[in-house]
């Protein structure tokens, strides 16, 4: 029987990994499916500077996470607290990006979009005003030689992003038949 930091140090990681495989599901019945096993574990590392045997403080040790290249690649969702969220992820989205050099035409497009979306009972997000690009031109003031007086013009884009969340056909019929103005670019990905 060891004594000392080693012979704790190791019962600090069995009994930290006891508590670990508790939390894991594992079943040894025959009728269990081949994906009912656990796909990660993860272990303490060797050091045990932070380890504590009371409440299990790992605060300055590293945690491992290892697991089966088969749970990397499988598609399936597994029940817990994260799965009302998966559920609630719409199926299918249209993401609209408008672009304007004016704001006053790109908030009015923004309206009229919404409103055909609202009217439809389409779930809409946003409109999200994006950044603004600048792009500056340099021109000479002179057309010969006074290369420090400089003409500085720019362009601003401005941009907004649309989601429309459960869209219907007839939302995306109200959508086609929207007259938007010329000044404004329209990006639509599905």
């Amino acid at each position: 029987m060891s004594s000392g930091v080693g012979g704790r140090a190791k019962m600090a990681t069995s009994s930290i990994s006891a508590a670990l495989f508790h939390i894991l599901p594992v079943s040894n019945s025959s009728t269990a499916s081949a994906r009912s096993r656990p796909c990660c574990v993860a272990m303490p590392s060797p050091s045990v500077h932070g380890l504590k045997f009371g409440n299990f403080n790992l605060s300055q040790s590293e945690i491992r996470v290892s697991a089966v290249p088969e749970a990397l690649d499988s598609q399936e969702v597994l029940d817990g607290p994260d799965t009302s969220a998966v559920e609630m992820a719409p199926k299918q989205k249209i993401r609209i990006k408008l672009r304007s050099y004016w704001v006053p035409l790109i908030e009015d497009s923004c309206k009229q979009i919404l409103d055909a979306a609202r009217t439809t009972n389409a779930k809409t997000m946003g409109p999200v005003p994006l950044p603004t690009k600048k792009r500056i031109y340099c021109v000479l003031k002179s057309p010969h030689v006074h290369k420090d007086a400089r003409f500085h013009f720019e362009i601003r884009t401005h941009q907004r992003l649309i989601d429309i969340l459960y869209p219907t056909a007839q939302t995306i019929d109200s959508l086609m038949q929207l007259d938007l103005p010329a000044g404004v670019d329209v990006e639509v990905k599905l």
